[in-house]
């Protein structure tokens, strides 16, 4: 059992499967410090402590990645390919990032961040950002557009994950992280084949759908004054993943949205996919070429430039952000939260404000306020997710308390759920200060149907607040699509709208809040949000949403440092109150 739980801690500290990054998050936040949660700390101390070790006695990343290799095809955890692919893939950098003395004793405290693992050195890791030098304006309760007013439709697209390799009628349950390939292996079972448009069952998008939903998105949104694009372009096969097939996706589904929306501007991020190996952004100091990320930065600007002005360039190819102006009045900031992220290498590195990009977003909104601009700020992985760094979550936070009037919205993608997120103040604790949209994946990956996010803005006025005033949510139903003849195109439809499905008035933060709170207390407004967070995915809804599923979804709204559970235990508690079947 102890070779099992190390050949499987093994595969998450390598791998950064998508599900990696949720089970810890769902682990953690329904379970305090228990004896899993420190069996997990010593595990992973040993696998690092190993890594390093075998660096230490001369071992070739080959020898390492083909021990996890056969350690893991042995245990049945993944086949060899995957995990020698996965492992062999990864070490280059590990070793490299060892070679510039990286605090061993703090990775494991960082990567499992919420399971109570301990630090060689806790001072090395703690910092914060120099706060804004200019007092907090007053703060005034933002008030609803007149009636008539102008708006501006805002589309979201995320986590699109197109796979070049999937095949129709391969198997769909081969038990790798992403099936549905010609290397899939045999089909046991007729139900086991990929479906015509895509298969849940872990697997990515076939070109055809994409197409069809940016197709459907130009008929349907044409009005659309701008897109926002939150990332994760690329498909999950993180044991073989390389540049040029990155690039040549990056390219392709960026000519495809030009194509379709040739006079729309489009805003785009990076998404941890898009690196590679997967998850890897080294800071900007990292000039090594073989293991800076400056390959994609500096493609990024060539593609993006499409639709972003000559002035951002500088700081997209040095740290993979930008701001630009959308309207008079209206910032966008794109910004790079794969530093973030638990699972990016480089984060053990250094964790302190990596490419100083908090120190620049808190210089831009200064100077957004002082312009009298308002700010929506868009970015893949959401601040305060179980995979996204504390100290870095809570210096974010602080920031958008301070601009609290500033910042009218933020956007992200990443969970490949319908969710958002709920900022409060740091000293009237009770007070929501600012929404965080999280938007629908479009890939199928994770058991869902494809989906995508449009908003409608309160528009260029006097005085205009620049708050997402409504949103609705587009899926294509997959069973009824793969069951229909395969000349027939899927339809989209419009799954729900929140202010008139919610019964919501507006989507301010005192609103959401509010929302929220009748999310716990209220079950089947809560089952409503259940379907919509899954987009009506029949293997989801079959399985239903007990207690600790239940917990999860409403823990994430209001948790954006993942070290402060404390609104999530207050949940678990009102949950436990109401049901005490739970």
């Amino acid at each position: 059992m102890k070779i099992y739980l190390l050949v499987f801690g093994l595969i998450i500290c390598l791998s950064g499967f998508s599900a990696a990054p949720m089970a810890l998050t769902e682990y953690s936040l329904v379970e305090t410090k228990t004896e899993k949660g420190l069996v997990s700390c010593a595990l992973c101390n040993s696998i690092i402590s190993d890594i390093f070790l075998g660096f230490e006695n001369g071992q070739t990343d080959e020898e390492i990645s083909a021990g996890i290799g056969q350690r893991c095809e042995t245990l049945n955890l993944y086949n060899y390919k995957v995990c020698y692919g996965t492992a062999f893939i990864a070490m280059p950098t590990i070793r490299y990032i060892y070679s510039l003395g990286v605090v061993e004793g703090n990775i494991c405290g960082m990567l499992l961040q919420t399971g109570n693992c301990g630090f060689s050195d806790p001072g090395l890791l703690e910092w914060s950002v120099t706060p804004s030098s200019i007092p907090k304006p007053p703060i005034t309760e933002p008030a609803l557009p007149p009636d008539g007013s102008p708006t501006l439709k805002v589309l979201h697209l995320s986590d699109i994950h197109w796979d070049p390799e999937y095949l129709e009628g391969s198997n769909a349950v081969c038990g790798d992280p992403l099936c549905c390939r010609a290397s899939s292996g045999e089909i046991v079972n007729d139900t086991d084949a990929a479906g015509y448009w895509g298969d849940r069952r872990g697997c990515d998008l076939p070109w055809r759908t994409i197409e069809s939903a940016v197709s459907h998105m130009a008929q349907q949104h044409s009005d659309a004054a701008y897109i926002i694009w939150t990332g994760d372009l690329t498909p999950h096969d993180t044991w073989s993943t390389d540049k040029d097939e990155n690039l040549m996706i990056i390219d392709r589904l960026m000519t495809l949205m030009q194509q379709y929306f040739p006079e729309v501007p489009l805003y785009p991020t990076l998404g941890n996919h898009e690196s590679h190996p997967v998850n890897t952004f080294a800071p900007p100091e990292i000039t090594d070429v073989d293991f800076n990320t400056a390959w994609l930065y500096d493609e990024a600007d060539r593609q993006w430039a499409r639709w972003l002005p000559a002035e951002v360039s500088s700081t997209i190819r040095y740290g993979g952000f930008y701001t630009a102006l959308a309207q008079p009045g209206l910032r966008i900031v794109s910004m790079n939260m794969n530093y973030c992220y638990i699972f990016n290498y480089w984060t053990y590195y250094k964790s302190q404000d990596p490419a100083s990009i908090l120190t620049w977003l808190n210089q831009v909104l200064e100077d957004a306020e002082l312009a009298g601009e308002k700010v929506h700020i868009l970015s893949h992985i959401p601040p305060g997710n179980g995979d996204c760094w504390t100290i870095f979550s809570r210096e974010f936070a602080k920031i958008i308390n301070r601009f609290e009037s500033t910042v009218a919205a933020q956007f992200y993608g990443h969970t490949h759920n319908d969710e958002y997120k709920i900022f409060y103040d740091f000293v009237e604790l009770d007070r929501a200060v600012n929404v965080a949209f999280v938007a629908p994946s479009l890939t199928t990956s994770s058991d869902l149907n494809p989906g995508y996010r449009t908003y409608t803005i309160d528009g260029p006025r006097p005085g205009s607040t620049w708050a997402v005033l409504d949103h609705s949510t587009w899926i294509m139903n997959l069973t009824v699509a793969n069951a229909q003849d395969p000349s027939i195109n899927p339809v989209w439809f419009e799954l729900y709208q929140a202010k008139r499905d919610y019964a919501l008035t507006d989507l301010n933060p005192r609103s959401m809040d509010v929302f929220y709170q009748r999310l716990v207390t209220d079950d089947a407004l809560f089952q409503i949000y259940f379907e919509h967070y899954y987009k009506m995915a029949d293997e989801r809804l079959e399985e239903g949403c007990d207690a600790e599923c239940r917990t999860k979804l409403l823990c994430f709204i209001v948790t954006t440092d993942p070290l402060d559970q404390s609104r999530c235990q207050n949940i678990r508690r009102q949950l436990l109150s109401q049901h005490p079947e739970f």
